[in-house]
């Protein structure tokens, strides 16, 4: 009796197992291979376009993870996984190369600072940096350790002799590009200095005004694409730097700012 209990609650087991490997069977592509790049914020709309391309040609996925490109950076270094680095600014990139972090890189692009305003320019802001001293406006600035336009940002304004000037009167200091578009659409700032290329951000256009900066007051920041020694895919993670300098990514980067 006691035998034909425990038979019969073995088939009843067997069964509910059966009909739960039914109910969650396993994904169709769960071996399918992933890319991991690491993006400063600004770059985030055309990268996923260079890589939507790439996951229409290759059986692989790719997940972008963004921010200031100082605190990517420390990702990268703290985790030691991922494919692509991406930041605002090359500094980074020559950080890791000297560490022996990138093997090989490419550039698709620049990056540009000046300065925005709100729409219409009702403080009728000019190009003149000294604007950024002024205690009649609120002004706000990206930190230099977190993005790679508060590293910008202090490189100009270093460079006109008021770094320090324009950190005492500013309203606050955020981490990247994204919070300073936040700052003029939410109106905390009239004036903001930020990469020219979030001019072109769908989210932005209508909310506020780009005003170049004198050629003499800048230099044009090339935005470059580093492939990482902890790539387990780096014959894929080539292919999307091909895609990303092709005429197909350069027409994308172009589109968003990246590119004159």
């Amino acid at each position: 009796m006691q035998n034909t209990k425990f038979n019969l609650l073995f088939v009843l087991l067997l069964f509910l197992v059966a009909c739960d490997m039914q109910k969650y069977p396993e994904p169709a592509n769960s071996d399918q291979c992933e890319l991991l790049i690491y993006s400063g914020m600004t770059m985030l709309q055309p990268l996923q376009e260079i890589s939507a391309l790439f996951e229409k040609k290759e059986d692989c996925r790719v997940k972008i993870t963004s921010g200031g490109s100082g605190h990517i950076l420390k990702s990268v270094e703290t985790n030691q996984i991922g494919d692509l680095f991406f930041p605002g600014d090359k500094s980074y990139i020559d950080e890791l190369q000297k560490k022996g972090t990138i093997t090989q890189s490419i550039q698709v692009g620049y990056n540009e600072a000046g300065l925005f305003v709100q729409p219409g320019n009702p403080k009728q802001i000019t190009s003149d940096l000294n604007h950024l001293q002024s205690r009649l406006l609120n002004v706000v600035i990206g930190t230099k350790n977190a993005g790679a336009i508060g590293r910008e940002t202090e490189r100009i304004l270093q460079h006109a002799g008021i770094y320090q000037e324009v950190i005492d009167n500013s309203f606050y200091m955020t981490t990247d590009s994204k919070g300073l578009a936040l700052a003029i659409i939410s109106k905390d700032a009239d004036v903001v200095m930020n990469w020219k290329a979030v001019n072109f951000l769908s989210a932005n256009i209508g909310k506020m005004d780009f005003i170049a900066l004198p050629a003499q007051k800048i230099k044009k920041q090339p935005l470059v694409m580093g492939l990482l020694t902890y790539s387990q895919y780096p014959e894929l993670a080539r292919k999307i730097m091909q895609i990303a300098s092709s005429d197909v990514g350069q027409n994308i980067f172009q589109k968003y700012g990246f590119l004159d």
